[in-house]
């Protein structure tokens, strides 16, 4: 992956990962299923062209939040 290709995942997943952060602070809290997967199509559609799976951009997100692994 190049250079200009990890930038990108890493600014759309961030931008992901706010937009998730508050979609899931809002009172009443909402059910996961019906917000989270809307919001993680929405991103992975501007990264999938450049080869990103959706498994990959998830990890992504995850590493960023430090759920697993080192964060980059």
């Amino acid at each position: 992956m190049t250079t200009e290709q990890e930038n990108a995942l890493h600014c759309q997943a961030r931008r992901c990962s706010e937009e998730l952060k508050a979609a899931m602070r809002t009172k009443p809290k909402p059910n996961w299923n019906k917000v989270v997967p809307p919001i993680l199509r929405k991103y992975h559609q501007i990264v999938e062209p450049l080869g990103i799976s959706l498994i990959k951009f998830n990890s992504e997100i995850g590493r960023l939040n430090g759920r697993y692994g080192v964060e980059p």
